[in-house]
């Protein structure tokens, strides 16, 4: 039966990486190595886009710790970034230190922001966290002043008759007042009656947030513990007031226990609440009061430990529950209602922990993490189960684990630095998922990009293909005006435009191939000798330059033979084309390219590249491999 044509079809390339098992034994549409590519939905692979410089001028000489846009309840849109010690917001192609926002940061720790009541909140770790309202910068929490005042006297003409003692509150923007100062002062009027005139009462810094000031006072002879009741608002500039209001015309008794949220590094929101970790007490979940994200009341806390002394590493949020991330395990808060009274603490069945906050992503309602265990990185995991209402007798959730969703990059995985994996970001844009990870001995930047392809499906009916770019370094993410944009990992100052449109990344060479696995012709006839005769790839005419098809018999170490197709799609176009010189005519789209093969082998692979050259791109989208089947050897 030697010299029968037999054709081996490559009808999608969509598998994603796969470089954990051998070439030959792979899914048809997988890869053993790829780069700086992705994928349409029939299946065809092409070069990814590249970037362009979002910012004229640099931000000093430090990397991006953290990239937010927030979205006001006005309709726009504003884009934070944090580098070296300062917060600034993006006007035009220029980033403008916010005001009171300088200097108060510590370069080199990552900027988690949540938004919530047209609110972001920003957490470091660091003491005290602060909030942005896209007019001012403020600190998160109502500070507690310490004195009231540092003086009174009585004067003529009033009500007053007895000894009162009186207190400061701080009141926000938003006007929810802190606790009342933690020293009072006494002040004794006469029987006759009297006003009482304070002064020094304090004015706050202008980073406290401070919108006004709420003055008590305690009834005549109740003491400096009894109750203290509203008395009047003070501008927060006002250092003096004179009282002369009759007990019986007192306010509202001031509110206690109006605590500042613990140092945290990130928070989420949730049934009307913040949820935050602590960097003082890292076992430890704080949450706000229920409608006010400014106050954390003393009691507002639940430790997530059973004696395991792991610390929370990241939140998020899925279906009815907080889902609290720890070191080696995963917790589950269930919360039927607001009530915090009724909610269930439980651990999960997941077997890892989570490596950083920013690597938790929600989609398709899982959350996908990368996951630890005993502190050193294992791959991605995604976090899911039908339902989160737990066992409650038992304190378990059976339905909800860890899935894991990377085993097919597990040697790349294990080549991602340990040392800097806090320092992993992630993003959802179009139906992917972005990670910037630090990758390679010795690196210790992110330097290199990791796309989820959650929609891909192979022909297992497994979900989901992995590729990586080179030449993105990236610290964070954001999504600004429906474009994806990252800061850098490195000491230049700069904020990126990813998916521009282009071939280049911000000038440079896109490093883009795609390597099919190795094609036997299936079981009946891999064992045979195959002369192998011509390739045929339908391919889009994307430009004026060349691509590459190389081919490689018999899992051959060299890098095989190869040849060029050219992607000028042809025509000329009306108003451009030279009439006797030029051919008239739109061109072609896509065209079926054909390369003379030559060799005998078993097996066969190849590689589709755009020779590494700036402004270059390529895109299969089918193809077919023809042979002569020889005898069997």
């Amino acid at each position: 039966m030697s010299g029968f044509r037999t054709i081996i079809p490559m009808e999608a390339f969509d598998g994603g990486l796969n470089n954990k098992y051998e070439p030959i034994i792979l899914e048809h549409n997988e890869s053993p190595d790829c780069l700086n590519v992705v994928f349409d939905d029939l299946g065809g692979v092409q070069t990814r886009q590249g970037y362009t410089v979002l910012n004229t001028a640099a931000i000093g000489s430090n990397p991006c710790d953290g990239l937010y846009t927030a979205n006001w309840n006005n309709g726009n849109q504003s884009m934070l970034a944090w580098f070296g010690t300062d917060m600034y917001v993006l006007s035009g192609t220029t980033f403008q230190t916010v005001p009171s926002a300088e200097g108060v940061y510590v370069t080199g720790t990552a900027k988690n922001a949540v938004m919530y009541q047209n609110v972001v909140f920003i957490g470091d770790g660091n003491d005290p966290a602060y909030k942005y309202d896209e007019e001012v910068f403020t600190r998160h929490g109502i500070e507690q002043a310490s004195q009231v005042a540092d003086g009174g006297t009585r004067t003529s003409a009033g009500t007053l008759a007895g000894d009162y003692n009186y207190a400061v509150a701080f009141v926000n923007t938003q006007v929810v007042a802190g606790d009342i100062s933690t020293g009072s002062v006494t002040i004794v009027a006469s029987a006759a009656g009297e006003s009482v005139l304070l002064s020094g009462i304090p004015v706050p810094p202008q980073s406290y947030g401070v919108d006004a000031k709420w003055l008590y006072r305690t009834i005549e002879g109740s003491g400096v513990s009894g109750a203290y009741y509203f008395v009047s608002t003070l501008p927060v500039s006002a250092t003096t007031y004179t009282d002369s209001i009759a007990s019986s015309a007192l306010g509202v008794e001031a509110a206690n226990d109006q605590g500042k949220p613990p140092p945290y590094e990130f928070c989420i929101t949730h049934q009307e609440r913040l949820f935050c970790n602590s960097s003082q007490d890292p076992q430890y979940l704080w949450y706000s009061d229920l409608g006010n994200p400014f106050v954390f009341t003393s009691t507002n806390f639940i430790l997530i430990a059973d004696g395991d002394g792991e610390k929370i590493t990241g939140l998020g949020v899925q279906g009815n529950s907080v889902i609290v991330f720890k070191e080696n395990s995963v917790w589950v808060i269930y919360m039927p209602g607001t009530d915090d009274t009724q909610w269930v603490r439980v651990k999960s069945n997941a077997k890892y922990g989570c490596a950083s906050h920013r690597s938790i992503l929600e989609y398709e309602q899982q959350l996908m993490y990368l996951g630890q265990q005993n502190r050193k990185i294992t791959g991605w995991y995604a976090f899911l189960g039908n339902t989160t209402e737990p066992d409650v007798t038992a304190l378990r959730v059976t339905t909800m684990f860890g899935d894991a969703k990377s085993d097919r990059i597990e040697p790349d995985v294990f080549l991602f630095q340990n040392a800097y994996k806090d320092k992993v970001a992630g993003l959802i844009f179009d139906n992917k998922l972005w990670y910037s990870v630090t990758y390679g001995s010795g690196q210790t930047t992110n330097n290199r990009i990791y796309q989820f392809d959650f929609v891909r499906r192979s022909k297992s009916r497994k979900l989901g293909s992995w590729v990586p770019f080179t030449g993105i370094e990236a610290n964070a993410f954001t999504v600004y005006e429906g474009e994806i944009y990252f800061g850098t990992s490195q000491d230049d100052g700069f904020v990126h435009m990813a998916n521009d449109g282009t071939y280049t990344d911000n000038g440079s060479a896109i490093d883009s191939y795609y390597e099919t696995k190795e094609f036997d012709g299936g079981e009946k006839w891999r064992h045979f000798e195959k002369d192998f005769r011509q390739g045929e790839f339908t391919v889009a005419t994307l430009g004026d330059w060349l691509m590459q098809v190389s081919w490689i018999l018999d899992s051959d170490k060299g890098v095989g033979n190869a040849q060029t197709i050219d992607l000028n799609p042809g025509g000329s176009l009306w108003g451009s084309m030279v009439w006797g010189s030029d051919t008239w005519g739109g061109g072609q789209n896509r065209i079926d390219a054909r390369i003379d093969l030559y060799g005998a082998g078993k097996r066969i692979a190849f590689k589709f590249s755009n020779l590494n050259t700036a402004g270059s791109g390529f895109k299969v989208a089918r193809g077919n491999c023809y042979y002569n089947r020889r005898g069997l050897r």
